[in-house]
Formats: structure tokens, C-alpha cells, sequence
């Protein structure tokens, strides 16, 4: 498996360059941890060299690089100076093969700067130390002129950057040759595909949901049940659902009574469609997704649960979509609807670790026929569960494996995280 570093540059004390109300070490952060989401379902190892507002040498950065013996080093930094545009760096005395792989990068995260109408200001060589200090292939990417208002409108476009992590991500994939995850469908570069077979693991929903919710109803075989018949993955109707009720624990309009998991027909502070059950809301919501994704009729012998199936069909969107983020101002009015669904829900419950099903265990209901949460078995020790739990909380927003080392500043900040909830 290639090992992958990315480096938010700047960090802490060092906040890179300031410009129309950003900064360049958050939003350095923010692209890098987008980057690494994208690259969920390939099979890649992804390192952030920081993964929270951290002050952090150049020789500390390629520290982690050379010792984790990684495959390719990625820097990304923003701008300024008064340009414009996007530019790449490899040192000066980089050999054919680190040219080789940033020529790929390059033009494809350019590719996207030009369709935008900003400039490619082109492939560059330096001495920056995080290029002369790693002993492996390693490239730095300038992203905008954080001080151009042009650049800076698109740096707060949150559906433009988050494209532009999917370019970086699907550029990384085409330069170093990183395979997909075996089951993984094949999609548009940077989008994830609503049809075909889910990538989430039982397990992995249900210990998202034992970490945000611990009353949270199981309805996890229900949502595994209607992917056969509607053709939708079941993991991203899923992740919807997260998105929607909060990890239902509700608290909008919807109440959890109305059995309505998606949102279905609500519209200025109108609580929505009812549902007589679990099953028939959730396959209302499959059946939204049906029309958006194949239009036409429902599957031979199916009731119409869905209120809003209609309203779609006239709207001329019906079987007209593809991908999760195409939901964007179509089910909901944001653009980044869709995005938000697999950035902030999907992949952070595709990033859990853990081994099948039997791991876990049902324990009894407290009311009703609603099964409750699953737990972890509490007889045998999952790390990764546990890491995965800490992550899902807030309390660390990067990938930790059970065995990496701890310093004393992480420590403290996922302690001081604890104090301030």
C-alpha cells in the first residue's frame, strides 16, 4: 500500500500569510484534511503531518515523512504577494520521477483553476526545505493569493474548495497509480456514486452511532435491506439520515415520531411527511433517491410512500443525477449538501476500523420494539473503536492507528477538548 504525507503548511505560532479575512494556516488545515477524506476509498495510507492548530518545524515535518518511509510528501500552502492563480514546486535537483508525478498533479489540479478562469502560473523548482529535507518524491502545491479578492472569493467558495481537495485527491490518484478500494465503484474523478454497492460496514455505522447517540434506534438492516431493491447505495441513504436527525437525536422541526428520516417535505418550519414505521419512512427516502437517480416508475408491485416523488418528476431533475454531491441545491437549497453528506458523514464513518459484525454485540430495547444501539463487547478491547469514538466526539479530527506515539501537546488538547464540552 503507498504511503501518502500531506502537510497543512504553517501552524500555531506560524500562521502564513494573512489576507480578506483568512488565514493561510487554517485554510492550509481545512484543504488538507478535505484532501485525505477524498482518499478514503482508495487504498492509500494518508499521514497529515498536523491535524489541529499546531506549531510544527520544517525538519519536524520531514521528520515524519523519513521515518514512516512514505511513498510521496505533498505540501499545500496558499499564497500571496499580489498574484493570482496556482502553482506547484519540486527542489531543485528533483530527479525525472519527482517530475514526473508533479507534471500529473499539476495539470489536472491546473485543469481546474483554468475552467474557473484563473491562472496556471506553472511548474516551478525551489529550495524549500520540505523538499530538499525528505528523502522521497515530494511536491508543494500553491494554492490562490490569499491577499487577491478574487482568489480569496473562491478560497470562501465552500463548493469550490471542496473541488478543488476532490482534484488534488483524484490528482494524487492518477500521479502515483493508487488503486481503489476492492468493491470500490468506479466514479467521476473526486464524486462518489449513489448507485451500485455501499463501502460502509455495518459495524462501522453502528459504532458511529454507539459514539454520537447512545439512546440512537438501530435501523441499520433496514437501510441494508432496500439497496437491492431501489439500486441506491445503502451507506450514503444512511449518512443522509445522520445528516438530517443529527445521529437522532432530532431537535428540528421533525419529531422522531413522524418516522421521517430524511427530511422528507419539509419546508419553512413545516414539520414534513409522516410515516407509519421505521421501514415505510426509510423506503420513502429510498424512493426520493430512486427518482432523482433513474426517474420513471418505482419497482414492479411498490407503493408510492414518497410525498415529494412528483415535484421531481416535474422538475426535470428525475433520473438525471449521478453522483451524492449532485444533491446540491436539489434537495436542499445549499450547494453543498451533497458534499456535506459524504465529507462530514460518510467518510468519517468509512474511516472506523473495524473487523465484521460479530464485534459487536445487541443489547436489549428499553421501550417498543426498537432494538437499542449496538455496543462494543465489553469483554475484549477495541482501540480502534475507541480512537474512532474520540474522533467521532470532536475530541481529535485525525487518523490515528493504536500503536502511533502520543506527545504531551496531544494529550492536552484532547483533555482540554474534554474540559470544554
Amino acid at each position: 500500500m503507498i504511503k501518502l504525507v500531506i502537510d497543512p503548511g504553517h501552524g500555531g505560532k506560524d500562521t502564513g500569510a494573512v489576507g480578506n479575512g483568512l488565514v493561510e494556516k487554517d485554510l492550509n488545515l481545512e484543504l488538507s484534511m478535505r484532501v485525505a477524506r477524498k482518499l478514503v476509498a482508495y487504498d492509500v495510507a494518508v499521514t497529515l503531518t498536523r491535524s489541529f492548530d499546531a506549531s510544527l518545524g520544517l525538519d519536524e515535518r520531514c521528520g515524519i515523512a523519513n521515518n514512516l518511509g512514505a511513498d510521496y510528501f505533498c505540501s499545500l500552502h496558499t499564497n500571496s504577494g499580489g498574484g493570482t492563480g496556482f502553482e506547484s514546486f519540486i527542489h531543485t535537483s528533483a530527479r525525472s520521477k519527482t517530475e514526473n508525478i508533479r507534471d500529473v498533479l499539476h495539470d489536472i489540479v491546473a485543469g481546474y483553476y483554468n475552467i474557473a478562469g484563473f491562472q496556471d502560473r506553472g511548474k516551478k523548482r525551489a529550495d524549500f526545505a520540505v523538499l530538499r529535507n525528505t528523502v522521497m518524491p515530494a511536491v508543494l502545491l500553491e494554492n490562490f493569493f490569499i491577499d487577491n479578492p478574487a482568489d480569496a472569493v473562491k478560497l470562501k467558495d465552500i463548493t469550490f474548495f471542496d473541488g478543488l481537495a476532490g482534484v488534488i485527491a483524484g490528482g494524487l490518484v492518477a500521479a502515483l497509480g493508487i488503486p481503489l478500494k476492492y468493491g470500490q465503484p468506479q466514479g467521476e474523478r473526486g464524486k462518489t456514486p449513489a448507485k451500485g454497492t455501499a463501502l460502509l460496514k455495518p459495524a462501522q455505522a453502528r459504532s458511529m452511532l454507539a459514539a454520537k447517540n447512545a439512546l440512537a434506534p438501530d435501523y441499520v438492516d433496514i437501510y441494508m435491506s432496500m439497496e437491492e431493491k431501489y439500486g441506491i447505495r445503502w451507506d450514503v441513504v444512511f449518512a443522509q439520515s445522520c445528516k438530517e436527525t443529527a445521529y437522532w437525536r432530532f431537535g428540528g422541526d421533525v419529531k422522531p415520531g413522524q418516522n421521517n428520516f430524511a427530511g422528507l417535505a419539509t419546508f419553512g418550519g413545516d414539520p414534513g411527511a409522516s410515516f407509519s414505521s421505521p421501514a415505510d419512512g426509510v423506503e420513502a427516502q429510498f424512493q426520493h433517491w430512486h427518482v432523482y437517480y433513474y426517474g420513471g416508475d418505482l419497482p414492479a408491485g411498490t407503493k408510492n410512500l414518497d410525498p415529494r416523488r412528483d415535484a421531481v418528476l416535474k422538475s426535470g431533475w428525475a433520473g438525471k443525477l449521478q453522483y451524492v454531491e449532485d444533491l446540491g441545491g436539489r434537495w436542499a437549497p445549499s450547494e453543498d449538501y451533497g458534499s456535506s453528506i459524504v465529507n462530514n458523514y460518510l467518510m468519517p464513518m468509512l474511516a472506523i476500523q473495524v473487523r465484521d459484525d460479530a464485534a459487536y454485540i445487541r443489547q436489549a430495547g428499553t421501550s417498543g420494539s426498537s432494538p437499542a444501539t449496538p455496543r462494543p463487547v465489553t469483554s475484549k478491547w477495541n482501540p480502534d473503536v475507541e480512537i474512532a469514538r474520540l474522533e467521532a466526539d470532536g475530541l481529535i479530527n485525525s487518523k490515528y492507528q493504536p500503536g502511533d506515539p502520543v506527545t504531551w501537546g496531544e494529550l492536552a488538547t484532547v483533555i482540554n477538548r474534554l474540559r470544554d464540552k
